[in-house]
């Protein structure tokens, strides 16, 4: 029956059977302490700024897709355009496994009409793709999305999708999941940065993005509330992510694109380094 006792540190340690001769000597020297790296507290005036939205005056607040236009501005938007059509010139469809769906350009309103379809499908909840076009009298509800863009032309812009510039079949360059979504991150990241006007209250961590699918990036941590995706480290002000970075799986990985300098030249360990380097 275990003891309801209090247990401290000396319990876990056995006695030794044999006594240590007292002059005997170590072997090497005790190491010298680790020099740690000149540090000046932040020196912080109001404790009590929260931060607040740094948004156009022109911008209404209260209009979700004009929120929605300062991410995925005029400018990105005609890039994802262009690469989505570019990436299927360089690698047509497979008519066999697309049913002979003939391929037509995109443009940027039936992007949006993409978008909306992933959000709606991210707020609500359906056992398949499919039950978002049901009729209401085989469903008993009625999604609206099937107003603004079929089934078959959502799947083919979901497969041929693409967020950075497409590379030639010639390119053999090793690519990561990171790199497919690069450009389009990269926009978004200086876009949260911009929008925002931090406080002081900031708090670094990590979050996983829920994803099932075959990628060597993706991580399996059975303690979180998504057990598996992608592991992205997130600097965040009251709700709001002001800023983010990759983690690549595997011992001599880690953090993507993290400033070394801060390992090599000042001692710190990957770790401490993402959060010297999202608070820059």
């Amino acid at each position: 029956m275990p003891s309801n006792r209090a247990r401290i540190d000396a319990d876990l340690v056995q006695k030794t059977q044999y006594k240590v001769p007292p002059n005997k000597i170590a072997k090497k020297p005790p190491p010298k302490p680790w020099p740690l790296p000149k540090f000046e507290p932040l020196h912080i005036d109001d404790w009590d700024d929260h931060g607040s939205p740094k948004l156009p005056s022109n911008v209404d607040i209260h209009n979700p897709f004009e929120l929605f236009s300062l991410f995925f501005t005029d400018e990105i938007m005609d890039k994802l355009v262009a690469w989505t059509n570019k990436h299927t010139e360089l690698y047509p469809p497979d008519k066999e496994k697309e049913h002979s769906r003939l391929w037509q350009p995109t443009c940027k309103q039936e992007l949006y009409a993409y978008f909306a379809v992933l959000i709606h499908i991210g707020i609500t909840v359906e056992s398949a793709i499919e039950d978002y076009w049901k009729d209401l009298d085989t469903h008993g509800t009625e999604h609206i999305i099937k107003k603004y863009i079929g089934i078959n032309r959502f799947q083919q812009l979901d497969r041929h999708f693409r967020a950075s510039p497409p590379w030639p079949e010639s390119d053999k360059t090793p690519k990561s999941t990171f790199d497919r979504v690069h450009e389009l991150a990269e926009h978004i990241r200086l876009a949260c940065r911009k929008l925002y006007t931090p406080g002081t209250h900031l708090a670094v961590d990590e979050t996983i993005q829920r994803f099932m699918g075959r990628a060597s990036e993706t991580v399996n941590i059975p303690s979180k509330p998504i057990l598996e995706g992608f592991k992205i480290w997130v600097l965040a002000n009251k709700g709001y992510i002001l800023d983010f970075m990759w983690h690549a799986k595997g011992d001599k990985k880690g953090p993507v694109d993290l400033d070394e300098s801060f390992v090599d030249d000042e001692g710190f360990s990957k770790t401490q380094a993402v959060v010297l380097d999202l608070l820059l």
